[in-house]
């Protein structure tokens, strides 16, 4: 790209201070990366054009979205406090301002705003709690355990044909009911545990075909400051050793949900 067709930022991050980055770092499609310090703040940018990156290519569609995430990670590896901005945030001029006098203008505008963002996320990282479950296992329990749906089960054995299928399709209510009971003590359950450990806890969409055989029953994003961490690997660690419960646990991460 030219000079003039650079006339626009790409957002990475905001951090804390004005530490310089790591020697050649490079972001989305290839492009150095520098800061452009406010006060005590600095945007991490590289020089862009002004339409957003697109492509029909998921593969570099993909790269790019890597990237991204890579100069955060490096970012994160270094300690820096940090408030992370999507994949595609480009900052334009404006009939008056060049591209970097936006920039300062809005952090201007935003500096007591983004300043209390720090002092929530200052010392902590983001990290991913997903539980898993056999609803089969569930399923046999509630099966062998379950008063109700033991009586049912007998009635239905020696009813008629047109009676049976009544009685069936209230065993079958009965035992979906029971099952989502179980399931909601396991959650419950399981949350007593991590809450303690975390600063804040967002629940995210429960997802389909990610552990064979097995269905997500909670999926949160975790805030967790470094002195909590051990105690939060230490909860999941019982979680898993107590219970026929899969836990998946990814992170750090930027502190997207949180900011």
């Amino acid at each position: 790209m030219t000079g003039t067709e650079k006339s626009g930022l790409y957002l990475y991050t905001l951090v804390e201070g004005h530490t310089g980055l790591p020697t050649g770092i490079t972001g989305v499609d290839g492009q150095p990366v520098f800061c452009v310090p406010f006060r005590e703040l600095s945007a991490i940018v590289h020089a862009c054009p002004l339409s957003p990156y697109a492509s029909e290519d998921t593969t570099v569609v993909t790269g790019w979205v890597l990237a991204h995430e890579r100069v955060l990670e490096q970012l994160l590896s270094m300690g820096r406090n940090l408030i992370p901005f999507t994949f595609d945030t480009i900052l334009k001029p404006d009939d008056e301002r060049d591209v970097t006098a936006v920039l300062t203008g809005w952090l201007s505008r935003e500096y007591d705003h983004f300043s209390e963002k720090f002092e929530k996320v200052r010392g902590k990282k983001e990290y991913g709690i997903q539980i898993f479950v056999d609803r089969q296992k569930i399923r046999a329990s509630v099966l062998a355990t379950n008063e109700t749906i033991k009586r049912l089960e007998a009635e239905a054995a020696s009813a008629s044909p047109g009676k049976k299928y009544m009685i069936q399709q209230k065993l079958e209510k009965e035992l979906k009911s029971a099952m989502e009971g179980e399931v909601a003590g396991i959650i419950n359950g399981v949350t007593h545990k991590i809450e303690p450990c975390c600063d804040a806890c967002v629940m995210g969409k429960l997802k389909k075909g990610q552990v064979p055989n097995q269905d997500m029953i909670l999926n949160c994003s975790c805030l967790v400051s470094g002195e909590n961490y051990p105690a939060l690997g230490a909860a999941l660690e019982e979680i898993e050793r107590d219970g026929d419960l899969t836990v998946r646990f990814t992170g750090p991460w930027a502190v997207y949900s949180f900011v």
